[in-house]
C-alpha cells in the first residue's frame, strides 16, 4: 500500500475524534433519587457493577428512561471517588456512550448533612424540603454544620461532623491538614460555619507547618503532628511488627499511668530514690563495720566502737526496711512486665 499523506492522516484523526464525540451527550439533566443500591442484598441479580447505583424520575422529562434501556437504575460516574446521594436528593446525569451516569448532588439547601428536595420530579413540582424518610438507615441531623473556611482552601465534608481540609494559617500562608470525625463546635444559627477545634471535635489529626494550635492547655507551634481522641492505639504487624518513636532531643510520655508490656503490674524503679537508699545503706554498713565490736543482747544487736556514737544495729535495720516499705523508690505511674 502506498504511504498515507499528512492531509489524509490528519483527515482521519479528524473524522474518528468527531465518530467518538458523536456517541457523547455533554448536557446534563437533574434525576431526582427514590433509591441507591447502598445493600449489597438489594442490587438485582447481585450485579456488583451497579452498587451505589440509583433508581428514580428525571425532573423536566419525566418519562425519559434510563439507559442502556431495561437496566433500571444509573451508575455513579466515577468510580474511585464516590457521593451516594439520599432518596430525594437531586443529583445531575449525564449519557456517555450510550449510558447515564450520575455525578454531583444538587446544592439545594447548602447543608453537608442532606439536600433533599422531594418532589421535584413530580407533576407540579411541589418540592417538599422535610421529609422523614430518606434511606434505610440515614437520618437528617441539622446540627451538622458547613466547616469554616480561609480563601483558596481545599474542603472535602462527609454528611456526619466529618471533613478533610487541605489548608492554611491565614495568618502567613503556611500550609496544614486538618482531618476531623465529630464536630464540637456548633451554632444556634441555621448552616453557619463551624471551625475545626481539636480540643472539642471527637478526634483529630492536625498536619501544621507554621502556626500556634492551642493543644491540652498549652500553645503548641512549628512544624507539629497533632492526634487527640479518646484512646489511640498504635499497631506494627506482620512479621517484624516494629513500632519506631524517634525523637531527636527528647521523647515524652505524660498520663496518669504508663505500662510497657502486656498485663504490666511491675512499677518501674525511680533511679534517684534508689541511688539515695543504696547510698544510705552503705553509710550505715560502713559505720556499723567501722566500729566492728558487737555483743548480743535482749535488746538485739549492739554495736560499739571508739566513736563518740553507739549505733544499735538492728534500729538500723528496722530505718532502712521503713524506707523500703515507703516505697520513695517506686514508680506510681509506670508499670512494666
Amino acid at each position: 500500500m502506498p504511504l498515507l499523506k499528512i492531509a489524509e492522516v490528519k483527515a482521519y484523526v479528524q473524522r474518528a475524534i468527531t465518530a467518538a464525540f458523536s456517541k457523547v451527550d455533554f448536557s446534563e439533566e437533574t434525576f431526582e433519587v427514590d433509591r441507591c443500591y447502598i445493600n449489597k442484598d438489594d442490587i438485582p441479580n447481585r450485579d456488583f457493577k451497579m452498587y451505589g447505583a440509583i433508581e428514580g424520575t428525571f425532573v423536566k422529562s419525566k418519562h425519559k428512561s434510563i439507559l442502556p434501556k431495561g437496566e433500571g437504575a444509573i451508575r455513579p460516574f466515577d468510580s474511585n471517588v464516590r457521593r451516594y446521594p439520599v432518596r430525594g436528593e437531586l443529583v445531575t446525569v449525564k449519557e456517555i456512550n450510550g449510558r447515564h451516569y450520575y455525578s454531583t448532588t444538587v446544592n439545594v439547601k447548602g447543608s453537608p448533612n442532606e439536600n433533599t428536595a422531594k418532589g421535584a420530579s413530580s407533576i407540579g413540582s411541589n418540592v417538599e424540603t422535610v421529609q422523614e424518610k430518606m434511606g434505610d438507615t440515614f437520618e437528617r441531623n441539622i446540627d451538622i454544620k458547613p466547616v469554616s473556611c480561609c480563601e483558596g482552601e481545599i474542603v472535602y465534608e462527609g454528611r456526619f461532623g466529618n471533613s478533610i481540609k487541605l489548608g492554611l494559617n491565614h495568618k502567613n500562608n503556611s500550609p496544614n491538614i486538618k482531618l476531623r470525625a465529630g464536630q464540637g463546635e456548633t451554632s444556634e444559627l441555621p448552616l453557619e460555619p463551624v471551625n475545626e477545634n481539636i480540643e472539642t471535635d471527637s478526634s483529630s489529626i492536625y498536619l501544621t507547618t507554621d502556626e500556634s494550635v492551642e493543644f491540652d492547655g498549652e500553645s503548641v507551634t512549628g512544624k507539629k503532628i497533632l492526634i487527640k481522641s479518646d484512646g489511640i492505639f498504635i499497631k506494627g504487624s506482620g512479621e517484624n511488627g516494629e513500632v519506631r518513636i524517634i525523637g531527636d532531643q527528647s521523647i515524652n510520655l505524660n498520663s496518669d499511668q504508663i505500662k510497657i508490656g502486656n498485663g504490666a503490674n511491675q512499677p518501674v524503679v525511680r533511679g534517684d530514690d534508689l541511688k539515695s537508699f543504696l547510698n544510705d545503706f552503705l553509710t550505715d554498713l560502713d559505720i556499723t563495720f567501722t566500729n566492728a565490736m558487737a555483743a548480743i543482747t535482749p535488746a538485739g544487736v549492739i554495736v560499739t566502737g571508739g566513736g563518740p556514737a553507739v549505733v544499735p544495729f538492728k534500729a538500723g535495720i528496722l530505718a532502712l526496711q521503713t524506707k523500703l516499705v515507703n516505697n520513695t523508690m517506686l514508680s506510681n505511674k509506670v508499670k512494666t512486665t
